[in-house]
C-alpha cells in the first residue's frame, strides 16, 4: 500500500515540477510592471509594460492549464507500459469527459440548475457560474479533481485492458483505441453525474 501511494505521489510531482520556473516568470512580470518600482516605464501602453505583459502570459500557460497538466502527467508516471500511448488516451478521455458535461447543460442546462447555459458568457477571472473553458469547451469547473478522476479510471483502464487481443478482424481497435472505446462509454455515466452533483 505504501508502495502505491509513494507511486502515486511521485506521479503527482511530475507537473508539478513545472510550476516553480512558471511561479518565477509570472512573479518577474508582476515586478518588472509595478510602477511603484519602475515607474511610468512600467505603465500600460508602454513598450516596456507590453513586453514584461507578453512574459507573464507566457508564465500563466502551466497555472491557467492546470487540469491538463495533470491529466497527462498521471499516466506518464503510473501506466505500467506504453506511457506516451497512456497519457494520449487520458487527455482524450477527459476532453471526451468535457464534451459530454457541455452538451448535456446545452440540452438539459435547466435540470441540472445552470438554466442560462447557452448564454453564459466566460469571462477570466471571474466565477462564470461554476463554468470554464477547457481546450475550447465551455463545461463545468472541476478544476484539477475532474482531471485526476479522469486520469486514474483511464489508467486503470489502460494498465487492465491495453494488451487485451481482439479477434483479427478488430485488430485496429486493439491498444489504445480499445482503451478510448472504454473510457468513451465510461465518461457517458461520469458526465453525468458530476453535472448532477458538481457544486456551482
Amino acid at each position: 500500500m505504501m508502495q502505491k501511494v509513494q507511486r502515486f505521489g511521485a506521479a503527482m510531482f511530475v507537473p508539478v515540477l513545472l510550476f516553480s520556473f512558471a511561479g518565477i516568470v509570472v512573479a518577474l512580470g508582476s515586478l518588472f510592471n509595478n510602477p511603484v518600482i519602475f515607474g511610468s516605464i512600467a505603465n500600460p501602453g508602454t513598450t516596456w509594460n507590453s513586453v514584461w505583459d507578453t512574459v507573464s502570459a507566457g508564465g500563466w500557460t502551466v497555472f491557467n492549464q492546470e487540469p491538463l497538466l495533470f491529466v497527462v502527467g498521471l499516466p506518464i508516471g503510473l501506466a505500467n507500459k506504453s506511457r506516451g500511448r497512456a497519457a494520449m488516451e487520458s487527455l482524450i478521455t477527459y476532453l471526451t469527459f468535457n464534451y459530454f458535461v457541455s452538451a448535456m447543460l446545452k440540452h438539459w442546462g435547466a435540470s441540472f440548475g445552470v438554466p442560462n447555459f447557452n448564454k453564459i458568457q466566460i469571462m477570466p477571472n471571474s466565477t462564470n457560474g461554476g463554468l470554464t473553458m477547457i481546450a475550447g469547451i465551455k463545461t463545468l469547473d472541476t478544476s484539477i479533481v475532474g482531471a485526476l478522476i479522469v486520469a486514474g479510471i483511464v489508467i486503470y483502464l489502460h494498465n487492465h485492458f491495453f494488451d487485451t487481443k481482439l479477434p483479427d478482424w478488430l485488430g485496429t481497435f486493439q491498444g489504445s483505441t480499445y482503451v478510448y472505446f472504454l473510457g468513451f462509454f465510461v465518461m457517458l455515466p461520469l458526465a453525468y453525474l458530476t453535472c448532477l452533483v458538481w457544486p456551482r
